[in-house]
């Protein structure tokens, strides 16, 4: 049931109460006529009171002003019912990646030597010590040599070997068939962790001689 019909109903039984009581006091007054002697009562005096259940035009008129007197009151169309609440404005400060650096260094290895053994075989004075953990942010190491074959007869190889665990260095073999020197670059070497103990080695498959001439370890880190 909408505001209208009930507004509607309210003025109708409005009306209907007050015709009501208009005719009750017209009918007391009949009464009190009727008891007063010699007094005639005519329809003309007192004419019939016909209650006529419906609303006219002053009537719409009231209703439409006291619905628009409670339209009033609503909130517009869109507006919030009450109070909004505050806006939490959160900023999202995103971690910015620094980017990393990577630094390239050197560390010779000391002494040179040769041989022509078919085994490894150390090369003095070729010892050093190196411990991975002394090269902070330690990304790869590569051992790089200058070598020859004396005679460029077969095949010369040389390699670092962990004297403190007693076994070759993985990754650190490198070979050449050149009588000349030239610069042979291993892989990337595995060095156990903690200080170590470490010598170069040689070997030559045939009876040429292997010669190390210098080596050096390149060591890449990233911070």
């Amino acid at each position: 049931m909408t505001k209208r019909n009930v507004l509607v109903g309210l003025v109708i039984l409005d009306a209907v109460l007050v015709n009501g009581l208009v005719a009750y006091f017209l009918y007391k007054s009949q009464d009190t006529l009727r008891e007063s002697p010699g007094q005639a009562i005519s329809n003309e005096q007192f004419p019939i009171t016909k209650i006529i259940d419906q609303c006219g035009d002053e009537c719409k008129k009231y209703i439409d002003q006291r619905i628009a007197s409670f339209s009033a009151l609503k909130p517009t169309a869109g507006a919030p019912a009450g109070p909004s609440a505050t806006p939490k404005v959160v900023y999202v400060q995103q971690a910015g990646k620094i980017a990393k650096v990577k630094t390239t260094s050197y560390v010779t290895t000391p002494g040179n030597g040769s041989t022509s053994e078919n085994e490894w075989a150390d090369l003095g004075g070729t010892e050093f010590y190196f411990n991975p953990a002394d090269y902070p942010g330690l990304v790869e190491v590569y051992f790089e040599v200058n070598m020859k074959l004396f005679n460029g007869n077969g095949m010369a190889y040389v390699r670092l070997f962990d004297v403190t665990h007693g076994v070759g260095v993985q990754g650190s073999d490198v070979q050449t068939n050149n009588q000349t020197d030239g610069l042979v670059v291993s892989g990337k070497v595995t060095f156990w962790s903690g200080k170590n103990l470490i010598r170069v080695q040689a070997k030559s498959l045939t009876a040429d001689t292997a010669i190390f001439t210098s080596g050096r370890l390149r060591i890449v880190t990233e911070n």
